[in-house]
């Protein structure tokens, strides 16, 4: 479901590129074909769980990338017999935070797709079971639609159909919950992110063409210092390609620049994205794109 018209706002990165490279464009809409459905591949916690944490985030992670949009949209509720609880939704476009923790980052990427992410707005109560509630109106990247063929889906008393993820949490119901809830560390600033050996360091050359005395490459993005880098991706008004601001604070899944350096799981650029991703000589690393989605996350800083 990515809009067809694009936009000639290409970010250009390479990790060690030839110069001429910096200075050319590739007007090529990546249109594949959508194939399959989008699948719910694994559950955190896992659907019957005896013993999940208190203090567990509710991960689903499915089989592609979804819209970070159609969150609005997909109903995901959660339930403990007649009672609805507070979540905060999120997507992240790929896996960069730890499965089912709310403090912690991805060391690998653990998910083939997407994450739809619920966290309580407080610890699980132990010894009491959960329902997680979905609807099937979450899209793919591509338009993929979600899988309702899986004998977990089923009609409600209305006719519409329903998935239930059900656990139960670890402890008895006497026990206390946690009091203390684990949160986040507070993510980078650019400036550390053009420090030795990150992303944007001049001698790693990352993202070289941008760095160098290319005039083309500089005209359309120019990182040659922290200062004038935030100002380009941070301040830059208008939508980039995939029709979302080149980085919007606090939402790297809704960032072209975190979309345009991200590969899918088979190592291609997302649908409809013009050109090839960047860098072009291969994917960053997980903890590159790590780094980058968690400074948009922490409010994008310089």
């Amino acid at each position: 479901m990515r809009p067809a018209g694009l936009s000639r706002a290409l970010l250009v990165l390479s990790l060690v590129a030839p110069a001429a490279s910096c200075g050319e464009l590739d007007d090529r809409a990546r249109f594949e074909p959508v194939v399959g459905v989008l699948e719910i591949v694994e559950t955190i916690p896992a659907a019957g769980s005896p013993d999940a944490d208190p203090l567990t985030r509710i991960d689903l992670c499915l089989s592609a990338e979804v819209d970070p949009r159609a969150l609005d949209s997909f109903d995901a509720t959660l339930h403990s017999a007649e009672l609805t609880f507070d979540t905060q939704q999120e997507v992240q476009l790929f896996s960069w935070r730890a499965p089912g923790e709310r403090a912690g980052l991805a060391s690998e990427r653990w998910c083939p797709g997407s994450v739809l992410s619920l966290t309580p707005g407080a610890p699980l109560q132990p010894g009491l079971t959960y329902r997680v509630q979905l609807r099937p109106a979450l899209l793919g990247w591509a338009g993929e639609a979600l899988d309702t063929e899986h004998d977990s889906w089923a009609p409600n008393a209305e006719g519409e159909l329903r998935r239930f993820i059900e656990f139960r949490v670890a402890g008895s119901t006497g026990d206390s919950a946690p009091e203390e809830i684990p949160a986040l560390e507070p993510g980078p600033s650019l400036t550390e992110l053009f420090a030795p050996g990150e992303i944007f360091d001049p001698e790693r050359e990352a993202c070289g063409c941008h760095q160098r005395d290319d005039e083309l490459a500089s005209a359309r993005l120019d990182l040659s210092d922290p200062e004038t880098a935030w100002t380009e991706l941070v301040l830059r008004t208008g939508l980039e390609n995939t029709d979302f601001p080149m980085v919007t604070p606090r939402l790297p899944s809704e960032s072209y620049l975190v979309h345009k350096l991200l590969r899918t799981q088979a190592g291609a650029g997302l649908h409809g994205l013009q050109g090839e991703p960047m860098p072009p000589d291969g994917p960053l690393p997980h903890a590159d794109l790590v780094r980058v989605a968690h400074w948009i996350e922490a409010g994008a800083e310089l």
